[in-house]
């Protein structure tokens, strides 16, 4: 069995960054609010900084909902573990695996990359900090359905030319 981990600093921003981030933009709202009687230009950078707030929320909570510190993966199963904010932990086959998307598997170099498993309604996803990235997409690559494998590997091709 391989354990894929990410290292600390990646770990960290993909935990706490987000944090830090509504911060600063929850201080650029308050300064664009305190200054709005003043003048109505305020009112765009309110609002880039609102919009800006709400995208990045959604973003990260899509993250916590999906990435895993910790990929287990063996000759049948993956064992997803370390998310953000619960204990959970998922087992993915690889035969129930029902879609790629994202990353590698999208023709890119960078990304989030996403395993949908078909029977259990799960995903999880994993970025290329992850330690041996490569190592975990040639073991999914090798072990999904051939129809899978075939799409995949055409716009990894597709890429690299």
């Amino acid at each position: 069995m391989q354990i894929f981990t990410y290292p600390f600093l990646s770990k960290l921003i993909y935990r706490y960054g987000n944090i830090l981030a509504s911060i600063f933009l929850l201080s650029i709202l308050y300064d664009s609010v305190s200054n709005l009687n003043a003048s109505l230009f305020n009112l765009i950078p309110f609002l880039i900084a609102l919009l800006m707030l709400y995208y990045l929320n959604k973003h990260y909570l899509m993250l916590y909902k999906i990435l895993p510190s910790r990929i287990a993966a063996d000759s049948e199963k993956l064992v997803c573990s370390g998310f953000i904010f619960s204990r959970k932990e998922l087992t993915i086959i690889y035969s129930n695996i029902e879609s790629l998307s994202g990353g590698i598997f999208d023709g890119k170099n960078y990304g989030i990359m996403k395993i949908c498993d078909g029977r259990n309604k799960v995903c999880i996803g994993f970025f290329n900090s992850l330690r041996n990235s490569r190592n975990l997409e040639k073991i999914i690559l090798a072990k999904v359905n051939k129809e899978l494998y075939e799409n995949a590997a055409e716009k990894i091709k597709a890429m690299r030319k």
